[in-house]
């Protein structure tokens, strides 16, 4: 049995699936362009608009017994569109004749809109004969274009053809969101006649039960040619929607201006000409100077071919150039932490989830490295609140209105064109805006992004877009370009760009003391002149006073200022210390938990009793759980901790003993060893020095667990070294690239993706000056640090 469809399907393909003019209009446009033409116009006339039509339909839809044609003409000419042209407005009045009735009036006054409102989009490309017309156009989901697609991607290297931006066959459909009657005239070089097609899809919109093949759609010889040149016409009648000046320009604004790429060319999409009731209309060029007013830049680029072509493996850039402060920052992912950025779920992934929602699964996506092909990106960051405080005319002059019309997040273009609905106000694909909310002065915002995601059909095949032209469909390659970008823009540019803003705005103690000085000696230096001079004119001695006075109220303002300084950067140092001992006591309630559970379940089974095995394992697991409440034990101290002189080795075994079972489930080896002959203490908060050990094993056991090559076995080392009072700690996992270096000291940098905070070794770091403890990276091998040093200073 062959399969029917009903005629409202290619509704549903066209006026419902398409969610708004402008990405009807932009298929249309599409067509054109994938026709070979090289420029396009659209021109649009309203005479009276649609909203007016419907509300003249609801006031004359009875039958009205004392009908005026007077009352009625002149209340249609009230509503008649001034800027149509007056041609077009006398045609239209015209038409309307004078009617005796109201139905007869109200059936004059549709066919005068049907005639005086339109749509007209010509482009200059190859055109279609009458056959193609018929095999081609009448053809849904023709697959002429994916062929043209392939074979230009297939096609060598010298005879590379363009690559069509329409694959699905069904763009023309895209028509009847603007209108519900389509009327195609086509021409193409060497033939004296151009072709026509009418698609009247009213009969369709008023009858649902209406089966496909009842539509009879024939092209056929239309006009003799006036000039030799190719080319289609498309007239749109029956509008659906009003268009207005208001509507045109933020039209032009926000999407014909950012059709074609306007990063390559500011005029890129001049190709278009627009035009409303008859008169041009404007479509503004990219003003790409004042790109060179941004605060920062960040480029992007993932590769997975080196220059000569030839397959490498995967590598993602991030170079960060903050001009504002002259700082720049080229950060590298690859191997085993590039495969990490993108091998997390995102958050509410354990959520119940429809199965048209399902997310890729992790090793997919860690696959769809390969599969994503290359691509470049590049955004410019503008300190809004910096402009409107230290520069607020270039804001309000030209910024503002830049900012407010290109921002939104990175626009996508493939092959030079726009994948809709990226880069737009009410898109949010990369969660930039809840992460930017979450953080200091709503740094990386999408309102203060500009730029721009590239890539090409024949790099990112896995990339199609969705039926409605919506963004990419769903697949592993998608959400792997996702996570990647989010780790660039998140995780390594904003990072940096609050770092150096830190570096910046922070007055370090030697600063404070020198201010702290100056002031008070020119204060001693303004009372000693102040002294002086009551003595030579004494008759100004009160108007001397009162300014001694309130030279005494500012240094006194002065003090205030700086205890309060000094109480908030305690208060800082405290919440540093409890976010540590927060991190520690969750891993640490973890394994607590997971040793419980597993003493319970042995003290439940029957056979424990009467098992010498069986009770080898329970005691092992009580000492581990012993283990770890000693460790839960030092972290409990009420109070801040004091220091007290320990024997650094004892504090090292007591986190290597914390660490087997989790390492030994992990099949990771822990090797302490012992060097130096002399006695190792140090005067230390041993709930600290615990903190920062288990920080720099847990983040071995996480980087292990994730490594690259699973045929050597992983350990991790501490060596333990009393004459040089210091401790290393390494193991054979990835390590930490070269180029990313003392970045993972950084708060809030991480390249663990979603289950990162960014804060550990930051607070590792804090914790080890706070005891004369230099924490930094082993010397790298082969471009990678493989570890920790610990070196005890002081006593």
């Amino acid at each position: 049995m062959t399969i029917t469809f009903k005629a409202r399907v290619l509704l549903e393909l066209g006026a419902e699936l398409i969610s708004s003019d402008a990405v009807a209009l932009y298929e249309l446009i599409k067509n054109g362009v994938d026709a070979g033409s090289k420029a396009l116009v659209v021109s649009i006339q309203v005479v009276l608009q649609p909203s007016a039509l419907r509300a003249l339909e609801e006031e004359y839809g009875e039958e009205f017994p004392d009908f005026n044609p007077d009352e009625f003409l002149k209340n249609v000419s009230s509503k008649v569109d001034s800027l149509a042209p007056h041609e077009a407005r006398s045609v239209f009045m015209a038409r309307l004749g004078r009617p005796k009735t109201s139905f007869a009036a109200l059936d004059a006054l549709r066919e005068a809109c049907f005639e005086g409102n339109m749509i007209r989009i010509v482009d200059f490309g190859h055109g279609m004969t009458k056959a193609e017309l018929q095999s081609c156009y009448l053809t849904v989901g023709t697959p002429m274009r994916l062929h043209q697609r392939n074979n230009a991607i297939a096609g060598s290297a010298r005879k590379k053809a363009k690559v069509p931006l329409g694959e699905k066959g069904i763009g023309r459909l895209a028509a009847m969101r603007l209108g519900h009657y389509v009327d195609v005239i086509s021409s193409v070089s060497g033939e004296s006649h151009s072709s026509r097609l009418v698609l009247d899809w009213r009969p369709v919109f008023a009858d649902p039960d209406l089966d496909a093949s009842a539509l009879d759609f024939k092209p056929h010889r239309h006009a003799p040619k006036k000039v030799k040149a190719a080319g289609t016409e498309l007239i749109i009648r029956d509008l659906q929607s009003d268009w207005t000046p208001d509507k045109l320009t933020m039209l032009s604004q926000t999407d014909l201006a950012k059709l074609a790429d306007p990063f390559k060319d500011s005029l890129s999409s001049q190709f278009l000409e627009l035009k409303y009731q008859g008169d041009d209309f404007i479509i503004e060029g990219f003003p790409s100077h004042l790109l060179r007013h941004a605060d920062a830049s960040c480029d992007i680029e993932y590769r997975i071919k080196d220059a000569k072509g030839k397959p490498t493996e995967p590598r993602l850039t991030v170079t960060t150039h903050y001009s504002f402060y002259g700082r720049d920052e080229t950060l590298i992912h690859e191997g085993a932490h590039l495969r990490d950025i993108v091998s997390h779920s995102v958050k509410g992934r354990t959520q119940k989830f429809k199965e048209q929602n399902r997310l890729p699964d992790s090793d997919e996506v860690v696959a769809a490295l390969r599969t994503l092909g290359p691509f470049s990106a590049r955004f410019h960051w503008f300190n809004r609140g910096r402009f409107k405080q230290n520069n607020a005319k270039m804001w309000v002059d030209s910024l503002e209105g830049f900012t407010r019309r290109w921002s939104g997040g990175l626009l996508v273009y493939r092959d030079g064109f726009r994948v809709y609905p990226y880069g737009s106000s009410s898109d949010d694909w990369l969660d930039l805006d809840r992460k930017a909310l979450a953080a200091s002065a709503y740094k990386l915002n999408r309102a203060q992004i500009i730029g721009y995601l590239r890539i090409t059909s024949e790099d990112n095949p896995a990339l199609h877009d969705q039926t409605n032209r919506e963004g990419f469909r769903d697949t592993p390659e998608k959400e792997a370009l996702r996570r990647l970008l989010r780790q660039a823009i998140i995780a390594d540019c904003r990072t940096f760009l609050e770092k150096v803003d830190r570096e910046n705005k922070v007055l370090d103690a030697a600063g404070f003391s020198e201010v702290d000085t100056r002031i008070a000696s020119n204060q001693q230096a303004a009372l000693d002149s102040l002294r002086g001079m009551r003595v030579r004119v004494p008759e100004e001695s009160d108007t001397i006073n009162a300014v001694m006075e309130q030279l005494a109220e500012v240094q006194d303002a002065w003090e205030r200022a700086k205890q309060a300084l000094k109480a908030h950067d305690s208060e800082i140092e405290r919440y540093i210390h409890l976010a540590g001992v927060g991190l520690m006591v969750e891993l640490i309630a973890h394994e607590l938990a997971r040793s419980t559970d597993e003493a319970l379940l042995l003290l439940g089974n029957k056979k424990t009793a009467g098992s010498a095995a069986q009770l080898d394992v329970l005691k092992s697991q009580l000492l581990t759980v012993n283990r770890r409440v000693r460790v839960l034990d030092q972290l409990s101290i009420p109070g801040r901790q004091r220091k007290y002189v320990h024997a650094i080795p004892e504090l090292v075994q007591t986190m290597a003993e914390f660490y087997e079972a989790k390492a030994a489930r992990h099949g990771i080896s822990i090797r302490v060893k012992s060097e130096g002959r002399s006695a190792f203490k140090h005067r230390v908060e041993k709930g600290q020095i615990l903190q920062i050990l288990d920080n720099l094993l847990s983040n071995s056991v996480y980087w292990l667990d994730r490594r690259l090559d699973r045929n050597v076995k992983p350990y991790i080392e501490i060596a333990v070294d009393s004459s040089r009072r210091c401790i290393t700690v390494i193991d054979n996992g990835p390590g930490i690239p070269e180029t990313t270096g003392e970045r993972v000291f950084d708060a809030f940098y991480t390249t663990k993706s979603e289950d990162g905070r960014g804060l550990g070794l930051f607070i590792a770091r804090r914790l080890a000056g706070d005891n004369d403890i230099n924490l930094s990276l082993v010397p790298p091998a082969g471009g990678v640090h493989h570890g920790f040093e610990l070196h005890f200073t002081g006593e």
